[in-house]
């Protein structure tokens, strides 16, 4: 997100600041990054002046090259058909200027309290730290939520606010689990710029955290209609029809769930809602989406709890078992998957029939026997289910 140079600068630095930041704008606008970053620090190196300090704020943060912890950038000059990802993270020799933001715009709010700017430009770095670093910066992610909340709440106060500085307040209420507290933040950066589909798409989460199902709908099927890129639309979609479906619509609910899987294929979270539609519903797709679903990762417990969570709620058990049985001759040469198929074939029958579940449990013991050591923890829940199917 760009900062807009303020034009008070003409008036409190002179013509050529403002001719500077022009001349750096244009730079930027020509994908000139490392110039216009050169031009701003040879105009102020030791920065001074609050607009040339936010300018530079903004290529450092958007444009960089490398960055080591958002305290030392390198930056690149494009030609006009290149794209900064293209470079970003790739090797190669890159000039390394420190640049230490955060205590840059600090001291300069110490100079200029009432310069709503500073304000702004500190929260938006905080938040862009918690977006690229997460808790692995220099200050944890509760200092940074507090932090951006600090200087975003300054920068509404005073006036200079943006739909982007509502926003990111928003988003740091929810990443709290402060979700009826964010959406009047998500409301008013929709009211400043009703196009963006981050805000209608958080929006509609908060609301469905906060029980409002009407709105989180509204605020869904917005996001759809506004994302262009396919995997945020099939979020947004896969959120409509959680909504449906917590409504109790599963009709609509499946629409928008294989609308979402149309547009964005294999999501983990999109397929496993199919999968449970299709099995409530005794749809002829249970099957062939069950299998796409465990082919994600067949080695992973947590495809084996989600489809025993799916198919026992829906009182399918014996369909799940089933299913397993197909595949010990499909995954016949992997041996943690037969492993981990016998073990939950031992799981379901427990409640079945004992003596076919201690089978399946001893050739799961006997199988990953080969895999792992004695001492691991795979063992103690194959142990305890040979335990009862003994009993």
């Amino acid at each position: 997100m760009l900062f807009i140079s303020a034009l008070m600068t003409l008036n409190l630095f002179g013509q050529p600041a403002g001719e500077t930041i022009q001349k750096a704008n244009d730079l930027i606008a020509a994908k000139k990054y490392e110039s216009a970053f050169k031009l701003l620090d040879s105009f102020d190196p030791d920065n001074t002046i609050p607009d040339i300090v936010l300018l530079k704020t903004d290529i450092a943060l958007n444009y960089f090259v490398t960055s080591i912890m958002h305290q030392m950038f390198s930056f690149r000059d494009l030609e006009s058909d290149e794209d900064i990802m293209d470079f970003r993270g790739s090797e190669g020799s890159f000039n390394a200027q420190m640049f230490q933001i955060d205590s840059i715009l600090e001291g300069l709010i110490q100079k200029y309290p009432d310069n709503c700017n500073l304000y702004k430009g500190l929260g938006n770095f905080y938040y862009e730290v918690h977006m690229k670093y997460g808790g692995n910066w220099l200050k944890d992610e509760n200092e940074l939520f507090e932090l951006i909340a600090i200087n975003d709440q300054k920068a509404i106060d005073e006036n200079c606010a943006d739909y982007l500085t509502y926003y990111v307040m928003g988003y740091i209420m929810i990443v709290q689990e402060k979700y009826k507290k964010g959406i009047p933040y998500f409301l008013k950066s929709i009211e400043l710029k009703d196009d963006d589909a981050d805000s209608h798409y958080n929006v509609a989460y908060a609301y469905l955290f906060s029980d409002d199902k009407d709105n989180a709908l509204k605020h869904a099927k917005k996001a759809l209609e506004l994302y262009t890129d396919l995997e945020y639309k099939s979020d947004a979609a896969r959120i409509a029809g959680q909504i449906y479906y917590e409504s109790d619509d599963d009709k609509n609910a499946l629409t928008y769930f294989e609308l979402a899987e149309i547009m964005n294929p294999g999501n983990y979270y999109t397929l496993g809602l199919l999968v449970n539609l299709y099995v409530k519903s005794g749809n002829e797709k249970a099957k062939e989406y069950t299998k796409t679903f465990f082919d994600l990762d067949p080695a992973n417990p947590m495809i084996y709890n989600d489809l025993g969570n799916i198919y026992f709620e829906n009182d399918r058990g014996k369909d799940r078992a089933g299913f397993f049985k197909e595949q010990l001759s499909v995954y016949d040469d992997q041996a943690v998957v037969l492993g981990n198929l016998n073990f939950y074939l031992g799981r379901y029958y427990l409640d079945v029939d004992k003596k076919l579940a201690k089978k399946y449990f001893l050739k799961a013991k006997e199988i990953m026997s080969k895999v792992y050591d004695k001492d691991h923890e795979v063992f103690e829940a194959i142990n305890d289910g040979i335990r009862k199917a003994s009993k």
